[in-house]
């Protein structure tokens, strides 16, 4: 039992705090890039083209860090933009408050996605099987997973034998 709460504490990889610290930037940052470049550069105004293996290797990465799905968030995002500070901008701070979108903005993206809006604005979205079949019906799945891999590589911190 003492082996598997020292695997649990440490992970398989057994880090140290400092590269712990680097393994958690790099990781964040892959997130932002795949948030900046696929989500706000290459899904909503189309401005980027990305090769298919690297588009799919963004969904993966963003449903399994955020639960974020392409459709809802390329549809509220070409809403916010298309109704800019009104009162229909799906996450507008100036109509709903700072402090609503940034403590509730996942919320708020999710309360947004109508069948109306994601109809509307949300053509020219990958609608593979992968999309209707995993990423988007199991949301939390991908970040359950997530959670998993951390866990087993990287340990549970503050877990003490």
């Amino acid at each position: 039992m003492t082996g598997v709460l020292v695997w649990l504490s440490n992970g398989l990889w057994d880090l140290s705090a400092w590269q712990l610290v680097v393994v958690t930037l790099v990781l964040t940052h892959i997130t932002i890039v795949s948030v900046t470049v696929y989500l706000h550069r290459h899904s909503a105004p189309r401005a980027v083209d990305l090769h298919p293996a690297l588009q799919h290797f963004f969904r993966l990465w963003l449903w399994l860090t955020t639960g974020m799905n392409t459709k809802e968030w390329t549809a509220i995002h070409r809403k916010h933009h298309a109704v800019c500070e009104t009162a229909e901008d799906p996450h507008s701070p100036q109509v709903q408050g700072l402090k609503k979108i940034f403590w509730q903005g996942a919320e708020v993206y999710r309360d947004a996605a109508t069948p109306e809006t994601l109809k509307r604005y949300g053509a020219g979205t990958p609608d593979d099987w992968m999309e209707r079949n995993v990423y988007s019906r199991f949301t939390v799945l991908g970040i359950s997973l997530m959670v998993i891999i951390d866990v087993a590589l990287f340990g549970a911190v503050g877990l003490t034998i």
